[in-house]
Parts: C-alpha cells; sequence; structure tokens
C-alpha cells in the first residue's frame, strides 16, 4: 500500500481527496488493503519521512491536504523496484464459497455464482473505462506511464474476463446437479475428468527440478 501511494506522488503533488480516488480507480483490486487504508496510509507516510503533506486553502472555508513525496520517499520506491517481487496473492469470497458448498443448498451456489459473475463484469467494466481514458491524449492523470498502465490494463480485463468464463462454464457444470452433496458420487466420471484435464494440460508446466 505504501508503494501504491509512493508511486501516485512520484508523478505529482496530489490531495488526500484525489489520492484517494487514484486508489479507487482500480488500485484496490491490485493491492486488497488498499480501499481500506487510503485516506490513514499518506499520514503514515508523512510519519516515515517518506511524504511530505501542507494545508491550502480551498476558496471555501474548508482546506485541504496536499500530499508530496520526499527524496527519500523517491529513494524508498526506487530501492523496492529493485527487490525480488513477492508471489500473488488472492481475496476472493465467491471462490471460497465454492469450496465449502456443500455445506449449503444448490440455489445458495448458483446465486454465488451469479453474484460473482455481474461482480466480476462490473469490475471489467472499470478497466475498460480507464483504458479509455489512458488513451485520451492529455486526460490521464499518469501520460507518462501509458505504456505500462496500457500492460496493466490488459491482464486487469483479462482476469475479470476468466473469471465470467469460468463462470458461465460452472454454471453449466452444475444446471443437472440436484444438490450439493450427492455429485461426489453421481457425477463422479464427470469430475475425474475435469480433474485429468487439470493434469494433462498443465501437470508439466511446473519449474524443472535440478
Amino acid at each position: 500500500m505504501s508503494y501504491a501511494i509512493l508511486g501516485i506522488l512520484s508523478a505529482r503533488d496530489w490531495s488526500a481527496y484525489e489520492v484517494a480516488e487514484q486508489i479507487g480507480r482500480g488500485m484496490s483490486e491490485i493491492v486488497p488493503r488498499a480501499d481500506r487504508q487510503r485516506y490513514n496510509a499518506p499520514k503514515k507516510l508523512v510519519e516515515r519521512g517518506l511524504v511530505t503533506a501542507r494545508t491550502e486553502p480551498t476558496g471555501t472555508q474548508r482546506s485541504r491536504t496536499i500530499y508530496s513525496i520526499t527524496p527519500e520517499g523517491r529513494a524508498a520506491i526506487t530501492e523496492w523496484m529493485a527487490t525480488e517481487t513477492k508471489a500473488s496473492t488472492m481475496e476472493f469470497e465467491g471462490l471460497l464459497r465454492v469450496c465449502v458448498a456443500d455445506l449449503g443448498s444448490i440455489d445458495d451456489l448458483r446465486n454465488t455464482l451469479r453474484t460473482v459473475r455481474a461482480q466480476a463484469e462490473m469490475k471489467r467494466q472499470v478497466f475498460v473505462a480507464n483504458a479509455r481514458l489512458i488513451k485520451t491524449p492529455g486526460a490521464g492523470s499518469f501520460p507518462g506511464r501509458q505504456h505500462v498502465l496500457a500492460m496493466s490494463a490488459k491482464y486487469m480485463v483479462g482476469h475479470f474476463t476468466h473469471i465470467i468464463s469460468w463462470v458461465d462454464w460452472m454454471l453449466d457444470e452444475v444446471a443437472d446437479w440436484p444438490d450439493t452433496v450427492t455429485p461426489v458420487e453421481t457425477h463422479a466420471d464427470r469430475i475425474q475428468a475435469i480433474l485429468d484435464g487439470i493434469i494433462e494440460e498443465y501437470g508439466d508446466s511446473s519449474p524443472a527440478q535440478e
């Protein structure tokens, strides 16, 4: 989260509201904690000397806080960029519900899948909208990053497209399930075929062992 904000501020100074707005434009899908910390995290960076904060009038009786990255902040993110990246993680409640679907009804499972699909469609459109904004000359917040943001948008759109395709496939698979318990026996052959397909397609894709 800290590096996400430093990355935002490295382009230019932003108000507290603008930083939160940038995080809300899809960054919270990459850094799950970002949305919950969008207002508090910059304050912590100020305490660490990586960011400074100043107050500016807005023309009304209220004022706004403007954040700026410090040389120490730039050094911190440059150093971080040279380190080995962590493995990707995922926070996906819908998939957890699928994993324990035998504890609920078949209607619960199907409703979960439909909800997951609707959410994925909505989030995919967020990144399609971002792509339009990035493409528009002078409209994006980070014109100097158009090339790398385009690559990121491609991944995120593909990610949510994959979820949508998986849901459609699974809805077909469970269409004749009478419940969420007995298919372990009544659909055993089909389950084995799915597992065999996974192993056949990806079983040799692991890194070679020395």
